[in-house]
């Protein structure tokens, strides 16, 4: 079963899983929509089945900025369902996207009743916060391809992406405003890291072959 593969719902029994499919309908979108807007509160996990989901932020000036990609299998946030006040930025499907939307109460009475599942939640939510801190540290390092190397391990972590060769699912046009950088330079680092091997860049998105390798050459 597809829920059964997803990180912290692997745990839960078949019997488990139907019941919780049961209360959770499938959404699909053929063309951009918002999910959740910035201000409202938490109201849904959504697992994304095919295509993906963009967390998009917003300046104050107006100007909108992907910051994270969530592609099949990866989740939105479980601790902000915990969370008082509304979403901070806004989640927005593409075209051709289906997600499983399982209601926010649903969620919570889960752990209620499998306590034991707190712990693979706080391991999950865990690899997002640490890829929240790496991005602070990107500014210390002047060597414009290792920052865009450790950008790239970021965007991996808040994707909640675990298989062997994790895609991230942006276009050139949005790495590089995450990068803030020219697309010369954005170029230029991503042909370096395809050329010793730990990535390899595709239509539409980049995959990553070799985390530990990308993981190892930004820190070098």
């Amino acid at each position: 079963m597809f829920l059964q593969s997803i990180p912290v719902f692997d745990q839960l029994s078949l019997t488990a899983c139907q019941a919780l499919l049961q209360k959770s309908p499938i959404e699909r979108f053929e063309k951009r929509q918002t999910l959740q807007r910035s201000g409202e509160p938490h109201h849904h996990l959504y697992v994304v089945i095919t295509g993906k989901l963009e967390m998009v932020a917003t300046s104050t000036d107006g100007e909108e900025m992907t910051i994270a990609v969530l592609g099949p299998k990866s989740m939105s946030s479980w601790v902000a369902l915990y969370l008082d006040g509304g979403a901070h930025r806004d989640l927005i499907a593409a075209p051709d996207t289906r997600v499983l939307a399982i209601p926010s109460q649903v969620l919570r009475q889960l752990l209620i009743n499998q306590p034991e599942l707190y712990p693979r939640v706080l391991q999950y939510e865990g690899r997002r916060f640490r890829a929240a801190l790496d991005l602070t540290q990107l500014v210390l390092n002047p060597k414009r391809t290792h920052r865009l190397a450790t950008h790239l391990l970021m965007l991996v972590e808040i994707s909640g992406d675990i298989s062997e060769r994790p895609k991230i699912l942006l276009t050139h046009q949005q790495l590089q405003k995450i990068a803030n950088c020219s697309r010369q330079v954005l170029h230029q680092s991503l042909k370096t890291l395809q050329g010793v091997g730990v990535i390899r860049q595709a239509y539409g998105y980049i995959e990553v072959l070799d985390k530990e390798g990308l993981k190892s050459y930004s820190l070098t």
